[in-house]
């Protein structure tokens, strides 16, 4: 066998181990993941906050699907174009793999200078690149929905 033979299967043997691992690598710091969503779009960075979602994301208040699903920088532009947000965080750890509880009171201020309040807490999933995949978010229904009936 010759050198360059020997160093070409090294090579594909530890890219072979590389790729492997790489599919079982987990996100480094979803907590970190999340929290950088949020402030993006507190920032009203519609691309930074797009950016964060995965393409199959999936949100859920209170177990339903709010059908949630076009979170490109269309939709957050759109969201930006009615409110600011802030997030004020009560409290977030990371509760397993690419999975987070986060507690937070979610202000949303209208360009009529309304403020709506929701108290919320997400379990919230991150794929392996640290892209939200599942906002499953439990709060008050009324509450939820006083932010959207002020948009019309």
């Amino acid at each position: 066998m010759t050198r360059l033979s020997t160093i070409f299967k090294t090579s594909a043997a530890v890219l072979l181990m590389t790729q492997a691992g790489a599919a079982n690598a987990l996100c480094l710091d979803p907590v970190e993941a999340v929290l950088s969503t949020l402030k993006c779009i507190e920032m009203k960075d519609a691309e930074c906050a797009s950016a964060s979602y995965d393409e199959n994301f999936v949100k859920l208040h209170n177990t339903v699907d709010t059908r949630t699903s076009a979170v490109g920088p269309t939709f957050w532009q759109g969201a930006f174009a009615f409110y600011d947000f802030d997030f004020d965080i009560d409290h977030v750890e990371q509760v397993g793999d690419n999975q987070v509880s986060i507690r937070y009171v979610e202000t949303l201020t209208s360009r009529l200078a309304l403020k709506f309040r929701q108290h919320e807490h997400a379990l919230v999933a991150v794929t392996d690149d640290c892209r939200i995949t599942l906002w499953d978010q439990y709060g008050d229904n009324a509450e939820q929905l006083g932010g959207g009936v002020a948009l019309f």
